[in-house]
């Protein structure tokens, strides 16, 4: 159970650059702002080819440039893949995602135009289980992608996918917070594993999840299944999917 009065999560694993031009900082930028805020383990995902203002493919293909760490803040490069409809297809391939070191995968109304139904919705993320690629489900809280909660977050669970609980979602997208208290309720009950995410958009934000912290103590949900409090665990799972060495 929730064993104090505050949390604050150590691992910050979606979170967008300059590189998603509706994003105002860089990568430096985030780094400094998530060793202010305690963050140990940063996640850049910008966005997948998708979205209406993604990165060049280039952008992730050169990602091996990059350091491991920036100041004391360990890093994650990675991808917000878009699901494109309801068989769970994501708008990068299995070559492309081969430079990505995290995915996470998020339902956006830019880049859809089937009709959102909660039938065909939980269709699609009962096909995206099956693409061994996916490591977290993002916001999977929007009221515009209504799903069958219970039976689709025990697909979650069975496939090893971590579900996101989106602090910008909780804030800006209406509904989410109601629609999230459902969702969190089910991972406690079912045991589901989650990521705390600011899915921040400027250096500002990194780090910060009140809301989401609030919506975790109501719940007085188990830190156990908080992945984002314990950076390691989430180390661990990149390092044995995708051979990612942390240190030297």
């Amino acid at each position: 159970m929730m064993q104090t009065e505050h949390f604050q999560i150590r691992a910050d694993v979606h979170t967008h650059t300059v590189a998603s031009t509706h994003a105002y900082s860089t990568i430096n930028e985030m780094a400094a702002a998530a060793e202010q805020t305690g963050v140990s383990l940063l996640g850049i995902t910008d966005h997948g080819f998708g979205a209406p203002d993604a990165p060049h493919r280039w952008h992730f293909h050169n990602y091996k440039i990059l350091p491991r760490h920036i100041g004391n803040v360990t890093m994650l490069y990675g991808v917000e893949a878009n699901i494109m409809d309801e068989f769970g297809t994501l708008d990068m391939n299995e070559k492309e995602l081969f430079f990505c070191e995290w995915v996470v995968a998020s339902y956006h109304t830019a880049c859809v135009t089937f009709e959102r139904t909660p039938e065909k919705v939980s269709q699609g993320y009962r096909m995206l289980c099956d693409n061994p690629a996916v490591d977290v489900i993002g916001h999977p809280t929007t009221a515009m992608f209504p799903f069958d909660y219970e039976p689709v977050l025990k697909l979650f669970k069975e496939a090893g996918k971590l579900v996101e609980l989106n602090e910008s979602s909780l804030v800006w997208k209406p509904g989410a917070l109601e629609n999230a208290k459902n969702v969190y309720a089910l991972c406690k009950k079912y045991e589901i594993p989650i990521v705390v995410n600011t899915d921040a958009h400027y250096s500002g934000l990194v780090g910060r999840t009140p809301v989401a912290e609030q919506l975790l103590r109501d719940l007085d949900f188990p830190a156990k299944l908080i992945y984002s409090l314990e950076p390691e665990r989430i180390m661990e799972l990149a390092a044995a999917k995708r051979g990612i060495r942390f240190t030297e």
